[in-house]
């Protein structure tokens, strides 16, 4: 089911149903979608690849762990870098009406010390859309499970579907309170800000903290504190939690080989590449293809 095929104006009646006010989906944005806006709220995580997000009279440059929270009536469209690309531009998309999910979740203790989430997730004030960078990958692992529950759809899926709802109001609250309370960004910041991004399109060329180091015009050893300080983990773990999810996302959408697919995010040595992907994922490439096949039926539907 194509989320935008000749709809300017999309319904929730198109995906919501009277139990499951939500809709999620994992989808590859190509050129034939058109500019459209829709009558409840959207939550769109880019999960790999480039391209722009055209939003009302806006077009902002996109990539990996680029998350746009879109409230009623925002008009845009995603489109990919270029047709064609080895590497397409993939979104995990969250539909909802804010309204519903507000009455099952606000008879909750604390719910009211949510100001910031009540605002930009549940309606309660009309809102500009949202820009957020996924540089912990929290939401990246929330629209993963919330994806893989909705489409598997096991025993107690909707009571883990709220929860997650729960969990995303007090993510994006400490998100938005911190943001509120730090001064603005430093140059240190804005400069690793920008060294993240760089990670993100190139992590599968040879990346050196160094080579970054010198472009940042900062000591090797203070780039290292800085970039730990800004991302909350080190420059090699985070180019290595990059090749593994790119890994990851071609062992579920193509038929390359292992060998291939390590090459293709950056590897040269296949046994550092097997002890990487099992310490990070639990189990071996193969395995992980295996498994992923079972739990992603919706996979690629838009």
């Amino acid at each position: 089911m194509s989320l935008y095929r000749g709809e300017k104006v999309l319904e929730g009646t198109a995906f919501f149903t009277e139990s499951t006010p939500f809709f999620f989906n994992r989808a590859e944005e190509t050129f034939d979608l058109q500019m459209h806006s829709h009558r409840f709220v959207e939550i769109v995580l880019v999960a790999d690849g480039e391209g722009f997000h055209y939003i009302d009279d806006e077009v902002v440059r996109v990539a990996k762990n680029d998350l746009f929270l879109l409230p009623a009536g925002a008009r845009h469209v995603f489109r990919p870098s270029h047709a064609g690309l080895h590497q397409p531009l993939i979104v995990y998309n969250c539909l909802y009406e804010p309204g519903k999910l507000r009455s099952c979740l606000e008879c909750l203790p604390g719910f009211e010390e949510l100001p910031h989430s009540r605002h930009c997730l549940f309606g309660e004030a009309p809102m500009r859309w949202l820009h957020l960078k996924d540089s912990g990958g929290q939401w990246s692992t929330w629209f993963r499970k919330a994806y893989r529950e909705y489409s598997e759809r096991n025993p107690g899926y909707l009571l883990q579907l709220y929860g997650l709802f729960i969990e995303l109001a007090v993510m994006l609250e400490r998100r938005l309170d911190q943001a509120n309370s730090r001064p603005a960004a430093a140059p240190e910041n804005r400069a690793m800000e920008e060294v993240v991004r760089q990670i993100d399109v190139s992590f599968h060329t040879p990346l050196t903290a160094r080579s970054f180091a010198i472009a940042s015009h900062v000591s090797e050893r203070h780039f290292h504190r800085l970039f730990r300080q800004y991302a909350g983990c080190t420059f090699n773990e985070y180019v290595q939690k990059r090749r593994i999810e790119a890994s990851r996302e071609l062992l579920a959408s193509s038929r390359l080989p292992v060998k291939e697919i390590m090459q293709t995010v950056g590897y040269a040595d296949k046994k550092h590449f097997l002890s990487l992907f099992r310490h990070m994922t639990g189990v071996s490439p193969s395995e992980y293809r295996r498994q992923i096949s079972r739990l992603d039926p919706l996979d690629g539907v838009k």
